[in-house]
């Protein structure tokens, strides 16, 4: 079954990029908006990152990494459309990094963070964040 899902994903993207690159008007303008919406979620994802590193910087450690933990599975959902192996991989590997972050950030309170664990959960945030960003730009 889950050969003949990857099989039909082959298929749709294989016929996206022949009906953009060969296809009369409408199919080029259908391929092309299929292609801009994976776009724009790439682009709208990478703004979330954005403002969630900023409410992670203000302490707000848990919401952030909650609602990265969902944006992770709908950029999974379309690396699995996509039928991008790469991807998947790297979406899996900062879905690892997000998990270890937030069991850390879970250890405690904020009130009872020393600044050395502040510093350190705002360095592993930041390095998530650029990470997850360079995943945003290849969905892109």
């Amino acid at each position: 079954m889950k050969s003949l899902i990857k099989l039909g994903l082959i298929l749709i993207v294989g016929i996206l990029v022949y009906n953009y690159f060969f296809g009369d008007d409408a199919e080029k303008a259908q391929s092309r908006e299929i292609f801009e919406k994976v776009g724009d979620l790439g682009k709208a994802g990478i703004n979330l990152l954005r403002s969630e590193k900023d409410k992670f910087d203000e302490g707000k450690y848990d919401d952030a990494l909650d609602k990265i933990g969902n944006l992770f599975d709908k950029v999974r959902d379309k690396a699995e459309d996509l039928n991008d192996s790469e991807l998947l991989r790297d979406i899996s590997r900062l879905e690892e990094k997000r998990r270890e972050l937030k069991e850390r950030v879970e250890e405690s309170s904020p009130e009872e963070y020393s600044q050395e664990k502040k510093d350190s959960l705002k360095e592993e945030w930041r390095q998530l964040m650029e990470d997850s960003e360079k995943v945003m730009k290849k969905l892109e």
